[in-house]
């Protein structure tokens, strides 16, 4: 499976119920929908936003803003704790949709636990790594897949 942005929420509830050997999420959350939204709302579209902004800025929002919606939100984690299919995440390092640091954090964790989670992360690009003036990140998850393909026919 390949998927972009909120696909991250999707795909993994997805390879629960079928069978599926590998995924590639471009840009796609590991936070829940709700933190992602409390981080969108931080950022509000600025494409400057990391030059105006620390990560320690960024992440002190993320814990402590109230919610600007009432509703249950999904976490990806639940259903990546699951997973142990090979993961590769492709990440724009100026993402203002998704706070990707803390996302890689979390994928971080998960590798400790010995699952086969992966990322890449472009300093230069933001939320749209797939879709860019450089084709490095299709690139490389291309090759990745291929890599899996051919592990998995052997």
């Amino acid at each position: 499976m390949v998927g972009f942005s909120q696909a991250g929420w999707i795909i993994p509830i997805a390879a629960q119920n079928s069978k599926v050997d590998f995924m590639v999420l471009f840009s796609c959350p590991t936070i829940t929908s709700l933190e992602q939204l409390r981080f969108q709302f931080y950022t509000n579209g600025q494409h400057n936003f990391w030059e105006t902004h620390t990560e320690a800025e960024a992440r002190e929002h993320l814990k402590n803003d109230p919610d600007r919606y009432e509703f249950i939100g999904s976490d990806p984690k639940v259903a990546l704790a699951q997973l142990s299919i090979p993961r590769l995440w492709l990440f724009g390092e100026k993402d203002i949709q998704i706070p990707v640091k803390v996302c890689m954090e979390q994928l971080n964790t998960f590798k400790a636990k010995g699952k086969p989670f992966e990322y890449c992360l472009f300093p230069s690009l933001g939320h749209n790594t797939a879709f860019t003036y450089t084709t490095i990140p299709i690139d490389i998850a291309i090759s990745w897949i291929k890599q899996k393909a051919f592990n998995i026919n052997n």
